[in-house]
């Protein structure tokens, strides 16, 4: 099987969710306390032993058929793949916090990415149909409206390879307006608010888009608005 890799920070369920994993993928490996997405996402490919890597992130809540068995031929082994993912506030399902599979030879060699690492590091992005997991990202006021934010972010500009108008359109209305009564419901609706203004007002300034990835100027920015 492919290596599959555990992403951990500061999540208070990892822990918890890297057991229930290893029922699923006993061979799963844990990447914990790394900052920046980029330089995680190094540290798999580093100690990776296959030719491709999974990665899941400590907030993923797996469905029960989800199994890590997909390996792809050997003419899309330098593509990312993406699952889908449920939002658990607003019901949206596609590849935000879905499982991804990376190709390791182009992490370990990649040096430059745009501001969504996943459909700009490797350049060749395939999304898979399955649903994979859960989304758990609203655990705390801040890891919701941080989400949130940096999604919203993303859509409202376009930065996205191969976005679709109408669809990214529709989603970001969604994670506006929908899931005020959910847990955190409401500051997953003021970080796509503000997520989607800092898009609109940013997508020409890659300086000031690539702030989602800089979480302390996220927590800030959490507090002040």
């Amino acid at each position: 099987m492919l290596d599959v890799f555990f992403l951990s920070y500061n999540e208070p369920f990892a822990d918890e969710h890297y057991e229930l994993l290893q029922f699923v993928a006993p061979h799963a490996k844990r990447v914990h306390g790394i900052k920046g997405i980029f330089n995680a996402h190094k540290e798999c490919a580093r100690r990776a032993m296959t030719k491709n890597f999974y990665v899941i992130d400590a907030d993923a809540i797996l469905e029960s058929d989800f199994d890590f068995s997909f390996e792809p031929e050997w003419h899309q082994q330098d593509h990312i793949f993406v699952w889908r993912a449920k939002n658990p506030i607003n019901g949206l399902i596609y590849g935000n916090g879905g499982v991804k599979l990376f190709p390791t030879k182009v992490i370990r060699e990649a040096d430059n990415w745009l501001i969504d690492f996943t459909t700009s590091v490797a350049g060749k992005f395939k999304p898979m149909p399955q649903v994979s997991n859960t989304n758990g990202f609203n655990y705390s006021s801040f890891s919701t409206y941080k989400s949130a934010f940096r999604e919203c972010t993303k859509l409202a500009s376009k930065i996205i390879h191969n976005q679709k108008d109408k669809e990214t359109e529709t989603r970001l209305h969604i994670w506006c307006t929908v899931g005020a009564d959910k847990q955190y419901g409401k500051d997953a609706i003021r970080g796509a608010i503000d997520g989607k203004a800092w898009g609109l007002k940013y997508r020409d300034n890659p300086e000031m888009l690539d702030k989602v990835n800089d979480f302390e100027w996220l927590e800030w920015k959490f507090t002040n608005s």
